[in-house]
């Protein structure tokens, strides 16, 4: 049987000051006992959210009785203020931009884990750079994708493990489509790839200093899935459902190149020569609780957050 779903009323957020007012709940289906509306989950698409899509085309979420709609959303940041606005029901975002926005009074909860830093995320200068490793990035110019995400995080810890400030470098935010552009002009001296933009990297010549999740960071929890704490309440059961169809997705997927080879170059404008040399992600679907504290933790320490915030509170 399907799972009914309960959709909670328009949430209105200011992207700006992550301010908000609930409005009222919606009802469960129309008054004629219709089918409940589908669950709608936010995906940006990128060879890490295959997981999401596996178990929507391989019928996972069918199997488990889900009625789910994939939306693609913008990704990053930007994926929360949809989810507060009510353009989807659960969305994949990174969570030092979900742990932000709780520490800030959004409702956002956890649902399932996705991915966690691996050697699909590098570190890359000009092939004739005198930059050699994360040592000689001080006084550099480095472009991350937002300022108060995830990279942010990484490339600082980064700078201390090497015996620099953290603020060793000056980080400028640009798109990661932007990125070697940028790079080749001499606007940034180095930027942060993830795949299938570091095979692009590789491809165009540019030199991979380093993974940016390695030392103090390697294994990192890098992003997962979200809701706003009203829809996790009223759909229980549904959520769980959805943990675990995400996660039967993950284990599927993990090291199958050939299954993404396939599916990549079906939701995403990656072709699939590119997805047959990408580094696969490190798929992860359990959520990490201790490690997800010391990520609120360093952003504390590094400013992304103004005051301590316990993660247990988002926790499913």
């Amino acid at each position: 049987m399907t799972l009914h779903l309960r959709r909670s009323g328009a949430l209105a957020t200011s992207a700006l000051a992550l301010t908000l007012a609930l409005s009222a709940c919606g009802g469960d289906g129309d008054a004629d006992g219709g089918s409940a509306e589908a669950i709608q989950v936010g995906y940006f698409p990128l060879v890490h959210t295959a997981t999401a899509v596996e178990a929507d085309e391989a019928g996972i979420f069918d199997d488990a009785g889900l009625d789910v709609e994939l939306v693609a959303t913008a990704g990053g940041a930007q994926a929360i203020p949809g989810l507060m606005a009510g353009d989807y029901d659960i969305t994949y975002a990174n969570y030092t931009s979900a742990i932000l926005g709780a520490q800030q009074g959004l409702p956002l909860v956890f649902v399932a884990g996705n991915d966690v830093g691996a050697t699909d995320h590098g570190i890359f200068v000009a092939a004739d750079s005198p930059i050699q490793e994360v040592a000689d990035l001080e006084g550099a110019t480095f472009a991350v994708n937002n300022l108060q995400n995830i990279g942010t995080v990484a490339i600082k810890s980064q700078l201390e493990d090497a015996g620099l400030d953290a603020d060793a470098v000056s980080l400028v935010e640009m798109p990661y489509p932007d990125m070697q552009a940028a790079l080749d002009r001499g606007d940034v001296d180095a930027i942060w790839q993830v795949e299938p933009f570091q095979a692009s990297a590789t491809a165009a010549g540019l030199r991979k200093i380093a993974d940016l999740f390695a030392g103090s960071v390697e294994g990192m929890p890098v992003a997962g899935w979200i809701t706003t704490r009203e829809f996790a309440e009223e759909n229980a059961d549904a959520v769980e459902e959805i943990r675990t169809a995400l996660a039967d997705a993950a284990e599927q997927l993990d090291g199958d190149r050939e299954r993404l080879v396939e599916l990549v170059p079906t939701y995403t404008e990656v072709p699939a020569e590119v997805v047959e040399s990408v580094e696969l992600p490190s798929w992860e679907a359990e959520l990490d609780g201790e490690e997800l504290q010391r990520t609120a933790d360093l952003m504390l320490e590094y400013g992304i957050i103004d005051e301590a915030f316990e993660v247990e509170a988002m926790m499913p």
